[in-house]
């Protein structure tokens, strides 16, 4: 029995009778973190059912997962999967190693830190200043300031003429955005933005070409590229297959304007969703230094201005949030805290 019979699941005839039963959407996360544990069970000669605790941190550690929650889930699977095991009577004996273990200090463990996910404010504004084009300036602190929706659709339909001044001294700034959702209706909301994500985002709208690699390929034939002209900011590069259409850009756009940037600063892991989630983090900091907390309070008000963990009913739900990135462990990672 304790065979490889496909490449996928270890002992597969015992693992698809227990998937059988399993909804749809169940079967695929099962079914995924069944066949993670294969090359451990083909190493032990044993069905992942009859694990010790030891051998599955073994599992858990695979993963090189950052997020708390989704080690947490893989955790209530594979314990689901030895509860089903003992069930059937296969495991030699009726007792679930995962039974005793308290969730979060457990799983707190098998979080992967080897390459950042949360950056410091100051890096941030470091990136911005030595990017050269101020389209992928606007791209990284836009998104850092807020600027997200579906497929990027805030950042993506981005429009001078929605930028507003806010009387005051100094004089400050707020923006109108609209986010499609997944029904395709249109949501608009307004949030203000930092001076200088301002000034960047009226000298992005100006810009007529784009220069490649960051301005690493000055002196070469085609080291710049002309931009569309459309009434978005975010603009494509001109190629033979634009549209005449005064159309927002393709999410994939985005994309490719981080890989791009990423590869620039030989930074992995600066992805959209980590410099969002450093944008939560940074105002949540500035919360905590204002109000000397980080509660029920600061986490809705980071939740309405970047339009996450937002419910059917209009209230904000942030416990994954917190499980996840936005907590005072990493405050007092990322920034300190006397």
């Amino acid at each position: 029995m304790n065979k490889i019979y496909d490449e996928s699941f270890y002992n597969s005839s015992t693992k698809e009778r227990y998937l059988k039963n399993q909804g749809e959407g169940a079967k695929i996360s099962y079914g995924r973190v069944l066949k993670r544990a294969s090359s451990i069970e083909a190493r032990l000669e044993r069905d992942l059912y009859d694990f010790n605790l030891s051998e599955i941190k073994q599992v858990l550690f695979l993963l090189k997962s950052s997020k708390m929650t989704t080690i947490i889930a893989t955790g209530i699977i594979i314990q689901n999967y030895i509860r089903w095991a003992i069930e059937q009577d296969l495991r030699l004996d009726n007792i679930n190693p995962l039974d005793a273990v308290s969730s979060d200090e457990f799983y707190k463990q098998f979080v992967d830190m080897s390459n950042p996910i949360l950056f410091h404010h100051n890096e941030i504004m470091d990136w911005v200043g030595q990017l050269i084009n101020h389209q992928e300036k606007l791209t990284v602190l836009g998104i850092y300031e807020g600027i997200y929706g579906r497929q990027y659709s805030e950042l993506l339909t981005l429009k001078m003429e929605r930028v507003r001044e806010v009387s005051g001294d100094p004089l400050s700034y707020e923006v109108e955005l609209i986010d499609e959702t997944s029904d395709g209706t249109k949501e608009s909301r307004v949030i203000p933005i930092s001076n200088k994500l301002y000034t960047i985002m009226r000298t992005a709208n100006n810009e007529e070409f784009n220069f490649k690699n960051n301005g690493l390929d000055t002196g070469m034939k085609h080291d710049k590229r002309n931009l569309t002209k459309t009434d978005y900011v975010i603009r494509a590069a001109e190629d033979k297959r634009t549209s005449d259409e005064n159309a927002p850009a393709a999410p994939t756009l985005i994309s490719r304007r981080f890989k791009k940037i990423s590869d620039v600063f030989q930074s992995p892991t600066l992805t959209p969703t980590n410099i969002r989630n450093s944008g939560m983090l940074y105002m949540a900091y500035n919360l905590y230094k204002d109000s000397g907390k980080l509660g029920k309070e600061e986490y809705e008000s980071v939740c309405v201005h970047y339009n996450v963990g937002r419910m059917r009913d209009g209230g904000y739900t942030y416990s994954r949030l917190k499980k996840d990135f936005l907590n005072m462990e990493n405050l007092e990672l990322v920034y300190g805290l006397e």
